[in-house]
């Protein structure tokens, strides 16, 4: 039999509730040659029978066992058993639009300078209470080109990781995931993007991204506001040590919160030389944190002089900050870039 021309690398752990409707969308996918990779992450329910159940009738569906506790093992070891070069992420509570392997199959081969492709999600289902689901997938939706995705890194991922398609000469090249108190492919995507890992997304949806109350996301310490300050303070710690036209610039810290004071101690614990805080509240202007003055935007200097880092917390701040900061003549990625 030929070798598959994509390996679906898909862990599980008591997802009997949707595994049959996720894999009946992965066996209505436009193209044939493909391999289900299912790793069982010590499943306590049904779903190691439903995975096996449908093995006995599709043998492009192999189950393994991982070796160890938790998604970073399983992940490891499916990866370890793929036989195909190009991989495609799927998380068992979610759903493959039909032509998702085609179109990012193809797209890759269209365009060898890639090493992942993504596409938009639907978010589902829809309620009062994921709004916030709602507002990050309709941020992810937005950003498509590589340079999108390499300026706005550090907020978050910058799509969702069961819509990932990439070449596994990455994994050799650059390694794999890693186990640690960050998302494991969040930290991946930085990694990859501090390497040099071109990554673009297919406008159209491919994925159904489901959301619910045992979702790693809400639940996984991992997931937490703390562990994502810490990843991305090391890797921007990293990309601003390769930036030396930044060196002889200030760099200026916006905002003076709580979230913003949290997240400044870690870049600050990095080595990196922030000098000051701006803040629009009043009672904060002109005051001291960490020994450092709070400025108002009225004192902000030319771009030319400073580095602006966006640390606000509150939501739809960031943009208005961005906006602002555009139109005084800053570049985003030049002469300032958003954390948070």
């Amino acid at each position: 039999m030929d070798e598959p021309r994509v390996s679906i690398v898909l862990p599980f752990r008591n997802a009997s509730q949707y595994l049959s409707e996720c894999v009946n969308s992965i066996q209505d996918q436009t193209i044939g040659s493909w391999e289900l990779i299912a790793v069982n992450d010590y499943s306590s329910d049904q779903s190691l029978q439903i995975l096996n159940g449908f093995a006995k009738k599709d043998f492009r569906i192999k189950v393994y066992h991982s070796p160890g506790i938790g998604i970073v093992s399983a992940l490891n070891h499916g990866l370890k058993c793929s036989k195909a070069q190009i991989i495609a992420r799927m998380d068992a509570d979610d759903l493959m639009e039909p032509k998702r392997l085609e179109l990012q199959l193809g797209y890759l081969q269209q365009n060898q300078n890639l090493g992942l492709v993504s596409s938009l999600t639907e978010h589902f289902p829809k309620s009062d209470i994921n709004r916030g689901y709602d507002l990050y997938v309709d941020w992810t939706n937005n950003i498509l080109t590589h340079d999108e995705h390499f300026d706005h890194r550090f907020i978050d991922s910058t799509f969702a990781h069961p819509s990932a398609t990439f070449r596994k000469c990455l994994i050799k090249k650059f390694g794999s995931y890693r186990d640690g108190d960050f998302p494991e492919d969040f930290e991946l995507w930085l990694r990859w993007l501090q390497f040099g890992v071109k990554m673009e997304k297919i406008p159209q949806v491919l994925l159904k991204w489901r959301d619910h109350p045992k979702r790693a996301s809400r639940n996984d310490s991992r997931y937490r506001i703390a562990a994502f300050q810490k990843i991305k303070a090391k890797y921007f710690h990293l990309w601003f040590l390769q930036k030396t036209s930044l060196h002889n610039r200030q760099i200026f810290c916006w905002g003076a919160g709580r979230v913003a004071r949290k997240f400044s101690d870690y870049l600050i614990k990095k080595g990196i030389p922030i000098s000051v805080f701006i803040d629009l509240d009043p009672n904060k202007i002109g005051t001291m944190i960490k020994g450092l003055p709070i400025i108002g935007i009225e004192d902000l200097p030319p771009p030319t002089t400073c580095f602006v880092l966006i640390l606000v917390g509150v939501r739809g701040a960031r943009k208005k900050v961005s906006d602002f900061l555009s139109g005084r003549g800053y570049v985003l990625g030049k002469d300032f870039i958003a954390l948070s």
